[in-house]
Formats: structure tokens, sequence, C-alpha cells
């Protein structure tokens, strides 16, 4: 039985290159091709177990490329998903620059960072550990991820859904 549904915005925000679009297509298509036409607003509805209950969710999700000038098209977001791809170096001082600026925002968003493109680990230069600092600095929750792993993507997204509700219930 149904209780709930919402509805919430998702910004996807991250340099070109970084894996948004394999990352927004395995949320809303099932598929790691990043190739989908339609670069507007997306539709994904998710289904999780939250306390005893189904919640039904749907995500409008939008691609934004890169960190700077994006204030109004991120503006109503209830989750900021930051793209970091592994086998590139962390560019630390934009994603500390980025978290900072949202962190004053009236509306504050939840703000995660997705670690993308872990099944290239023999290319990766930056790991775990390396974000662990950010995660912590900044309350952040960091997610390893690869849209050729269906899994890590699902497990991030209901992970998100949950905290999204914990935070309206305010258990967060």
């Amino acid at each position: 039985m149904i209780s709930s549904r919402f509805i919430w915005k998702v910004s996807v925000v991250g340099t070109s290159g970084s894996g948004k679009s394999s990352l927004i297509s395995r949320i809303v298509y099932d598929s790691d091709n990043g190739n989908f036409g339609n670069k507007g607003l997306l539709r994904k509805k998710i289904s999780v177990n939250y306390d005893g209950k189904q919640v039904e969710s749907e995500f409008i999700i939008q691609e934004i490329d890169g960190f700077v000038e994006n204030e109004k098209i991120m503006s109503g977001s209830s989750v900021i998903i930051i793209v970091a791809d592994v086998t590139k170096e962390l560019n630390e001082k934009e994603i500390h620059k980025f978290i900072k600026f949202v962190s004053i925002l009236d509306r504050k968003p939840l703000m995660v960072i997705s670690a993308t493109k872990i099944d290239r680990k023999y290319e990766a230069v930056t790991w775990q550990e390396d974000l662990e600092p950010l995660s912590k600095e900044y309350n952040v929750p960091v997610y390893m991820v690869s849209s050729r792993i269906p899994d890590t993507v699902k497990k991030m997204t209901d992970d998100i859904v949950i905290r999204l509700l914990e935070r309206k219930n305010g258990k967060f």
C-alpha cells in the first residue's frame, strides 16, 4: 500500500566528462549510455521502504555542467549530487568553494558526492579516502558508484530518498 508521494528536484553537478550523463541515464533509463537525447528535466519514480511503509518519490533531474554561475538553475533543488570522476585528480578547491556556497543558501539542499567510474579502478587516481575529509568537514555523504554497476547507483538513489524523508520528518 502506498502511503505518500513526494517530488524532489535533483541537480546533478560536475565538470564536463565527470560521468553526469551516464549517472543520470542509469537513474532514469536503467542504462549506462549517457548519450540520451533529452538534456532537459528528466523524471524518475523511486519507491523505497521507509518506516515500514512503501513510499513513492519522484526525482525531477537536471544536469548542470560546471560549478560556477549556475546558482539560479540550482535554486529550489532538494538535493545536489556533486559528481567527481575517480579517474581524474580531485579538484578539492572547487568542490570546497561550491559546498560553502550551497551551505549559505536560504534553502539548504541535501548535498552528496557521487564518485563515478569505480569500474575503472585501475585508472583511478581519486579514492574514497581522498573524499572522506570533505565528507567529514561538511557532513556530505560520499557514494562510490558506476553507471555500469547498477546496484551502486540504486543504493545511492534509495539512500538519498531516505535522507530526504528523514529531513522532512525532522530525523536528520
